[in-house]
């Protein structure tokens, strides 16, 4: 019964832990595509503004 109380308050443990790595890494890689998009050269679509 303990080592079921133990996995238990492990797994509740882990949870908001792999909640955040998961989160971090979405903002990480939407940051990163931010500063990519910033740095490259912007792409001309003036077709539509005739």
């Amino acid at each position: 019964m303990l080592e079921l109380i133990k996995s238990l308050g492990f797994a509740l443990m882990m949870v908001p832990v792999v909640m955040f790595l998961i989160m971090g890494l979405i903002y990480g890689l939407g940051a990163f595509f931010n500063l990519l998009s910033k740095a490259h050269v912007p792409h001309h679509h003036n077709s539509e503004n005739k």
